[in-house]
């Protein structure tokens, strides 16, 4: 079954959150190692980093594949999918991003997967490092939420709140965009939502994005949530594995329900 087409189906058990390492962004300045967990439904997406062109090539192809599926009549669609990924891996990897996913939730139905999902809901992440500089983490978030709220205040909509998680003050912020296509049938509007995490790393010059896109804005609630596993999932440098996230969640109250 092709991701495209795996929100049709529910199985009865869910297979175990990924956890992801990053431990370079680009070849000779490697930020320091972190890590996090993400659910099953995101789909990582080659971004080529640490590959040779042919090894990046192969990855997209695998990708490509696996989203669409085995179908002859699918191929042209496989070679757009890898070709509009591989221009847009260039884009993310020069923006510092280290890992990019694709995800495909499916909503409603049977939980145990007796009863096929009302719909399929899909969404992108992206975890980027920026540098910053960042003389202490608490000063730096709050740098950075009253940049973000002077943002808002300039016609750059969304809500920020400073937000404490396992790995150090951070920031979350919520915001929402509109997109128009011209059409030879008329103007195709779609509108999007954006929950970004800004994390400061401890001890380093450098921020960790979280960020987590979908047009499905009917979906705003389940997306925080699953941010926020995300979220609180991050360690940092030498720690022996991430914060278990569903432990987290309940000792507590998640900074994210505040919307």
């Amino acid at each position: 079954m092709s991701a495209h087409e795996a929100g049709a189906e529910a199985g009865a058990v869910a297979p175990a959150e990924t956890t992801v390492s990053a431990e370079t962004a680009a070849a000779g300045e490697a930020p320091p190692a972190f890590r996090f967990q993400v659910p099953p439904e995101f789909h990582a997406i080659p971004l080529g980093i640490g590959e040779d062109e042919t090894g990046f090539a192969e990855q997209l192809r695998q990708f490509a594949h696996d989203y669409w599926g085995e179908d002859e009549k699918r191929e042209p669609l496989r070679r757009l999918t890898a070709a509009l990924y591989a221009a847009n891996a260039e884009q993310l990897v020069a923006g510092g991003t280290v890992y990019s996913a694709l995800g495909i939730f499916p909503m409603g139905g049977g939980p145990d997967g007796s009863e096929p999902p009302e719909r399929v809901s899909r969404a992108t992440l992206t975890v980027s490092v920026r540098d910053l500089e960042n003389p202490d983490p608490h000063l730096t978030a709050a740098g950075i939420a009253e940049a973000l709220d002077k943002a808002a205040g300039n016609g750059d909509a969304g809500e920020v709140q400073p937000i404490d998680l396992p790995a150090g003050p951070a920031v979350v912020r919520v915001t929402g965009s509109r997109a128009v296509w011209e059409l030879p049938e008329g103007d195709q509007e779609r509108f999007f939502v954006r929950i970004e995490v800004w994390l400061p790393f401890p001890d380093e010059d450098r921020v960790l994005l979280l960020c987590l896109s979908t047009p499905d804005v009917q979906d705003l609630f389940h997306y925080q949530a699953v941010l926020a596993d995300i979220a609180y999932s991050v360690t940092f440098g030498g720690a022996d594995a991430p914060v278990d996230a569903g432990a987290a969640g309940q000792t507590t109250v998640s900074p994210f329900t505040f919307y």
